[in-house]
């Protein structure tokens, strides 16, 4: 994994799906069923880009999903760490009161929500450089860094790396392993 570099597996910037920063979150679902319906490789998080198409931050499922329950707020901020368990869990859905609205609430409160409102905007720690190697990559994303990665030449964005395309690279490395008989 040291050999193999962040470069080899990102997607370039120029391939992945962005949206700018005055857009909605309705407009994010469009242009990600847009992107699908194209046959590209499916995405699921939309690149923030301003006006001029520099980068911006990042809007993902799990941002999009807290945006839409917005009692995840009180959720997260009673919350203070530790395990969660099955009860713990449930307790949560019921005290806060998770996903009661109908669908065709959160689709309205959603269509009036702006990008630049839910994006994740990465701290410095967050990105990884092209000359990186995977086995850091992989490592970051072990210890819990807001997917997808940030990749940048210098300071310049130029990709993505995602925790799936990653792990294609693990599962095929360990499938060629020769083992012992």
């Amino acid at each position: 994994m040291k050999d193999i570099l962040v470069k080899t597996v990102m997607i370039p910037l120029s391939n992945y799906v962005t949206i700018e920063a005055d857009k909605t979150l309705y407009d994010v679902f469009q242009i990600l069923e847009n992107n699908k319906a194209s046959g590209s490789h499916a995405h699921r998080d939309a690149i923030v880009v301003d006006n001029n198409g520099n980068f911006m931050g990042k809007v993902t499922m799990l941002d999009i999903f807290r945006t839409i329950e917005p009692n995840y707020k009180k959720l997260f901020k009673n919350y203070e760490g530790g395990t969660l368990t099955k009860d713990s869990v449930l307790n949560a859905v019921r005290d806060f009161q998770l996903w009661l609205e109908p669908m065709q609430t959160v689709c309205e409160r959603g269509a009036g929500i702006k990008v630049s409102e839910i994006m994740h905007v990465p701290e410095d720690y967050e990105y990884l450089q092209e000359n990186d190697s995977l086995e850091k990559a992989l490592h970051e994303y072990v210890m819990g860094l807001h997917q997808p990665l940030i990749v940048k030449n210098g300071d310049t964005v130029t990709g993505v790396l995602r925790f799936g395309d990653l792990f294609e690279i693990v599962r095929g490395q360990m499938l060629s392993c020769q083992l012992p008989k």
